[in-house]
C-alpha cells in the first residue's frame, strides 16, 4: 500500500487482502448496530476466479474445486492431472517457481482508491486472518478497539488474537500464517 494525500495505491498478489473500514452515515444505517462497513480494496487471487482459472488452464495447470462435503478445503492448482505433485491454493504468488510453468504468476494487481472523509482505517492481512474472519468481522473487531480508545497497534494485536482463537476452534493446534497491519487514517 502507498498512501499519497487522499490517493491509496494497492498492489497485491495471492490471497492476502486489503479492506477499508468506512463509517456508515447514520441516516443510511439499517437496524443493526454496525457503525462501519467493510470495503474490499483487493481481490484474492484464487483458482475459483474465472480470469485466474482460465489463465491456469491455458498454461497447462490442473485445478481441483472441493465438493460440498469437503468443507474448509480450498480450490487448488496442480502440476499434474493426478494431483499428486505440488499444489497451491492461490493463482498468484511471489517466489513460487514450481508452479510458474502452469500459470501461477507473480504479477500484482494494482489499483488506486480515492479516500473519502468517511474512510477511517484499512487492514492488510494474510489469509490466516481471512480464513475464518470475514472482512466485515475484521472491520468490526478493529472499530470496537478504536471505540475503546485503543490505537492501531492494539487493534491489530486484537485482530490477530481473534484470528488465532478462530483457528484453534476450527483446526485445533494447526494454523496458517497470521500477519496483519492496521492503518488509521
Amino acid at each position: 500500500a502507498h498512501l499519497e494525500g487522499r490517493e491509496l495505491w494497492l498492489a497485491n498478489v495471492g490471497d492476502s487482502r486489503a479492506v477499508l473500514g468506512r463509517r456508515i452515515n447514520p441516516l443510511n444505517r439499517s437496524e443493526s448496530d454496525l457503525t462501519h462497513e467493510a470495503v474490499e480494496l483487493t481481490k484474492d487471487h484464487t483458482p475459483t476466479d474465472d480470469t485466474e482459472r482460465d489463465r491456469i488452464i491455458r498454461a497447462g495447470g490442473f485445478i481441483t474445486i472441493p465438493q460440498k462435503d469437503q468443507k474448509g478445503m480450498p480450490a487448488r492448482i496442480w502440476l499434474d492431472k493426478n494431483c499428486s505433485q505440488i499444489g497451491l491454493a492461490m493463482s498468484r504468488s511471489v517466489g513460487d517457481h514450481a508452479l510458474k510453468g502452469v500459470g501461477v504468476i507473480a504479477d500484482p494487481a494494482v489499483h488506486s482508491y480515492r479516500l473519502s472523509d468517511d474512510d477511517e482505517f484499512f487492514i492488510i492481512a494474510t489469509d490466516g486472518v481471512w480464513e475464518f474472519i470475514s472482512s466485515a468481522e475484521a472491520v468490526k473487531i478493529v472499530q470496537d478497539c478504536f471505540d475503546k480508545g485503543m490505537g492501531a497497534s492494539e487493534a491489530c494485536k486484537e485482530l490477530i488474537r481473534c484470528s488465532m482463537k478462530k483457528w484453534e476452534q476450527e483446526e485445533g493446534h494447526y494454523r496458517d500464517d497470521i500477519t496483519a497491519i492496521v492503518v488509521r487514517l
